[in-house]
């Protein structure tokens, strides 16, 4: 604790700030220890609970250098009708300024450091990181119920990171370029996976630190430090899942695909089958059948049964032209790639078919 009471100023946007707030919302750090920082140029919020904790910057009109305790839940409050500038100034009190008027409160000295992982295992650029989280979560298993799924894994490997999620019934993960330190297999929790991506996306510029030891996991960014328990459990070995030995090929457009799988969202379940250049797409919608077609390339017959919206999920991650179906049998996953490469793959286990 510090015990000088500077001035400072600081102008922010007021939805920038609600946003740095909700996040420690997500993390249930909106009622722990927290500390507003105002540096020049910049101002933070940083909170700290057991073994998480969570540091966020943001660039401000700021002049000054304080510290003080903060009530998150009572800032969230202030800010929940607030669109334009907020102004904070700190001397003697917390004056907060908005457009809606003046909320003055005490001011508390207050310091915190987040907790140090020393070893650092990679580092990946922010806006690549985000975008790995972007195509994997929606695979991830939203129940606690299914311990070993529910997150995503972070894999650094030697020829850089991938991201994997799974929740038994499909599986994705993507792969990027990062400058890797030390091989390893991180489990991330789903609800902090889910508050890493938003950070990143908040904050989308510079590199990312991947750090862990046997006890905590960290990541840290130019504007973010985010901390956390490391989990006692470890993702499945989805490798041997992966299909191989193909007994069709196939090759569409992903845009048609996505555009006839979402007509058929409807539906429970939908049959594939591969005949004569084109892909049949069959199902039952009330009492009523329906069938749509798009055109394949490729070689071998197809038959086997899918829900759509995983089928849906596996699309929207996609951001190629051409889409890769290989197909092993009708018990075994369909695989689904960007058709100019293997930097993401996506599976999608067949159902009991119509």
């Amino acid at each position: 604790m510090t015990t000088n009471i500077a001035s400072s100023i600081a102008r922010i946007q007021g939805t920038q700030l609600k946003k740095v707030v909700a996040l420690f919302s997500k993390l249930k750090l909106n009622t722990a220890e927290a500390v507003l920082s105002v540096r020049q140029g910049s101002i933070s919020i940083a909170a700290i609970y057991g073994g998480t904790g969570l540091r966020v910057t943001l660039p401000s009109d700021s002049i000054g250098k304080d510290d003080c305790e903060l009530n998150l839940g009572g800032l969230k409050d202030i800010l929940s009708g607030v669109k334009g500038i907020i102004e904070i100034v700190t001397n003697g009190s917390v004056i907060i300024n908005t457009d809606s008027g003046e909320i003055i409160l005490p001011f508390i000295p207050g310091k915190l450091t987040l907790p140090t992982v020393k070893q650092e295992t990679a580092s990946v650029g922010s806006e690549d990181l985000q975008k790995n989280l972007r195509k994997v979560l929606p695979f991830s298993a939203t129940s606690e119920g299914k311990r070993n799924l529910f997150g995503v894994l972070v894999e650094v490997q030697e020829t850089g990171l991938r991201t994997v999620a799974s929740d038994g019934f499909r599986l994705g993960y993507a792969d990027t370029t990062a400058v890797v330190m030390k091989e390893e297999s991180i489990m991330i929790p789903l609800y902090f996976a889910k508050l890493l991506q938003g950070i990143l996306k908040l904050v989308p510029e510079g590199e990312v630190s991947v750090r862990a030891d046997k006890t905590a996991v960290k990541f840290q960014g130019d504007y973010f430090e985010m901390v956390f328990p490391r989990p006692d459990f470890d993702f499945p070995d989805y490798r041997r899942i992966l299909p191989s030995g193909f007994k069709a090929e196939l090759e569409v457009n992903r845009e048609e695909l996505l555009e006839t799988v979402n007509r058929s969202l409807g539906a429970d379940k939908v049959r594939l089958t591969r005949e004569d250049g084109v892909l049949n797409i069959t199902g039952k919608i009330g009492e009523g059948n329906f069938t749509h077609k798009v055109n394949v390339a490729g070689e071998g017959e197809m038959r086997a049964t899918y829900n759509p919206k995983f089928l849906k999920d596996a699309l929207v991650a996609m951001d190629c032209e051409l889409v890769s179906l290989g197909f092993v049998e009708a018990n075994s996953p369909l695989q689904m790639t960007p058709e100019e490469g293997d930097a993401e793959k996506y599976l999608v286990m067949p159902i009991r078919d119509i």
